[in-house]
């Protein structure tokens, strides 16, 4: 959704999400029992989500201080009254379309299973 800056798309979203996701998912394996040494390779994906999100962050920081992009976007929504900040706005629009790709393979999914439920049951 925002283009020439890498990790703020969907893509770059989704795999943040997964990466900060795994260890919890691992942590739950382990918990029931089901150790398969993945911890190396969980820690590492883990570290990279972080580093993107700490990279984004400063690079958002460091735009809206030399470029004082704050009272930029005030300016232009003053007859709106609202100021959104680009990088909340980014983040939101690419969260929503994230959302909605999501909710369509998911719905996808169930029109199948329920196909495939109803031609079981003939």
């Amino acid at each position: 959704m925002n283009p020439g800056l890498p990790g703020t798309g969907i893509g770059g979203l989704f795999y943040i999400l997964s990466a900060l996701w795994m260890p919890i998912c691992e942590a739950r394996r382990r918990w029931q029992g089901d150790a398969t040494g993945r911890g190396a390779l969980v820690a590492r994906q883990f570290a990279i989500a972080v580093g993107v999100v700490a990279a984004m962050s400063g690079v958002f920081w460091l735009l809206d201080t030399v470029l004082i992009l704050d009272r930029v976007a005030a300016n232009a929504a003053v007859s709106a009254h609202v100021v959104w900040s680009i990088r909340g706005s980014a983040l939101l629009v690419t969260s929503g379309m994230l959302a909605m790709v999501l909710g369509a393979v998911e719905l996808v999914g169930l029109r199948l299973r329920l196909r495939a439920l109803r031609r079981a049951a003939r």
